[in-house]
């Protein structure tokens, strides 16, 4: 292996610092219940993220970085990186950015240059494949605009900024969506309900027909060889535990 990238990959991993949740988190709304209930329970992952995708996550926040100035042209009151803790909802989160004269969530995710799927002809925009916003994504926002209101901020819509890293953007704006803010809350009372009985919730990781698979679930942090979110990692010993 070429020695210099070994070790640059080395020094990227050794910086892989674990996260200690002490309520749910927006940024993994998304996420099986069992594997969301695990994290906060303190247990150590099985799967971690390898350097490669480090390096891109630091990529994808240098993007956010460069972007932003220019979101500040078109958002002038735009306040960036808040971090919000609703105890009621036991929920925190930080979002990307938000104008409270547009009353407007805007987030910033950089991308594979595989997302993008097609620019039609004659059009000067670049689309997703899908030509919208991907779901994990909604539910993460959809978190922002609880812990928002909650403190009285209004918020009516979401715009969705997509950059690769040969420089193609994709925006779309929509609009809060009830069904949405209904899915992200029954997520949460299934959370809190089962942090109440300390009894995990199921584990969905397996239905591949559902619509998170492919983009979150087929990717849990706790997946084992013999099955997905095993209950048997919650007998062991943790030098993670936060209970």
């Amino acid at each position: 292996m070429d020695e210099l990238a070994a070790q640059l990959y080395g020094s990227i991993s050794e910086k892989n610092e674990v996260r200690v949740f002490k309520e749910w988190h927006a940024s993994s709304i998304a996420e099986c219940p069992r594997a969301h209930y695990f994290k906060r329970q303190g247990i150590k992952a099985l799967e971690t993220a390898g350097a490669g995708k480090m390096l891109r996550w630091q990529a994808g926040h240098i993007m956010e970085e460069v972007i932003r100035p220019h979101l500040e042209q078109v958002y002038p009151d735009l306040i960036s990186n808040e971090r919000i803790l609703s105890k009621k909802l036991s929920l925190t989160g930080e979002y990307d950015n938000y104008s409270e004269k547009s009353e407007e969530i805007i987030e910033v995710k950089s991308v594979h240059d595989f997302a993008f799927g097609y620019r039609r002809k004659g059009e000067k925009r670049f689309h997703l494949r899908d030509s919208k916003p991907y779901l994990n994504h909604e539910l993460q926002n959809h978190c922002y605009v609880n812990l928002l209101r909650e403190k009285g901020k209004p918020v009516s819509s979401i715009t969705y900024v997509y950059i690769t890293l040969d420089g193609r953007i994709a925006t779309y704006k929509t609009a809060v969506q009830s069904s949405i803010l209904d899915n992200v809350n029954r997520r949460l009372k299934i959370l809190n309900d089962a942090w109440a009985t300390q009894t995990a919730p199921p584990c969905i990781c397996d239905q591949k027909d559902h619509p998170l698979f492919k983009s979150t679930m087929q990717y849990c942090d706790y997946k084992g060889s013999a099955e997905c979110c095993s209950l048997a990692l919650l007998n062991n010993d943790n030098e993670w535990s936060t209970t």
